[in-house]
């Protein structure tokens, strides 16, 4: 979580600034929370979804609004869930009128069309259930994180969350493995210690999913991450043979570099595995 001077400065900075502007923002500060935050790639994750203006937009994890902007452009209405006041208060402030901005879940009324959480989903997988009874009957879940066993965890990067090397698929340091109490009988690692931060597998969150009521799931792979996706690939259209070369896109942490990612990944896509080891994953899921 970021501390409060940064909320601060970031509050400021959006009040007096236009989104045109960050571009500049982010290379005099040259650090990586005002790149997360005020970056416009960040927007590509969503920017294809068909989101219109009849639709209502519930944004879970909206955090300091890199996303809420864009979400007000296509939707009809959004509201926005963050994490306290002081973030709430930044989206207000780089946000046009329209937008309702909430710190809890209590505040929220009514159903949505669609319901977005990017990023931290360890935060919100027992809180699932009871977001897919605000989705209206058609409506959509969507959901987007990181994969803890995605290509650059094994080729050198830092864990998402919790950071250190191979932590995620390693099992997070950990050999008590143990059954989800979220009634959906899948298995996690370490459920206990959740509160540190941690990332999924593709097979558990389809299990973490369905457990919670959903069906339909349709994965597509952001690429290099969710974060600062330069393409989202679907099943449907996979990459091609040396396609895959934006390898060295990790900002917030050191790495090593273990191997040539881009060999690896164009070896996977021949054996057929590439889904299994996209670095992030972005779900779309049905009531």
């Amino acid at each position: 979580m970021e501390d409060a001077q940064f909320l601060k400065e970031l509050y400021e900075i959006v009040k007096q600034n236009n989104s045109g502007d960050y571009a500049d923002v982010i290379q005099k500060k040259a650090s990586y929370p005002w790149l997360y935050h005020l970056s416009g790639i960040r927007q590509n994750l969503i920017d294809w979804l068909p989101i219109t203006k009849e639709m209502r937009v519930l944004e879970r994890n909206a955090e300091c609004g890199a996303l809420t902007g864009r979400l007000l452009e296509m939707a009809g209405e959004v509201c926005s869930v963050t994490e306290d006041e002081a973030h709430a208060a930044v989206i207000r402030a780089r946000c046009d009128s329209g937008l309702h901005v909430y710190s809890e879940m209590e505040q929220i009324r009514g159903h949505f069309d669609v319901i977005l959480i990017v990023g931290k989903v360890w935060r919100f997988r027992e809180e699932l259930g009871k977001l897919r009874e605000l989705l209206t009957e058609n409506g959509r879940l969507i959901l987007a994180d990181a994969n803890r066993l995605g290509l650059k965890y094994f080729a050198g990067c830092q864990e998402e969350y919790r950071g250190g090397y191979f932590t995620g698929v390693s099992g997070y340091d950990t050999t008590d493995v143990t059954a989800g109490n979220d009634g959906s009988g899948a298995v996690f690692c370490n459920t206990a210690g959740e509160a540190d931060g941690r990332c999924y597998s593709r097979a558990e969150y389809e299990k973490m999913l369905c457990g919670a009521g959903f069906g339909e799931l349709t994965f597509y792979y952001p690429y290099p991450d969710h974060k600062f996706p330069s393409a989202i690939y679907s099943d449907a259209w996979l990459p091609h043979r040396g396609e895959l070369v934006q390898n060295r896109s990790n900002y917030d942490r050191d790495r090593i570099e273990c191997f040539d990612e881009g060999k690896v990944y164009d070896a996977l896509l021949e054996e057929g595995v590439f889904c299994t080891f996209s670095n992030s994953f972005l779900i779309e899921a049905g009531k």
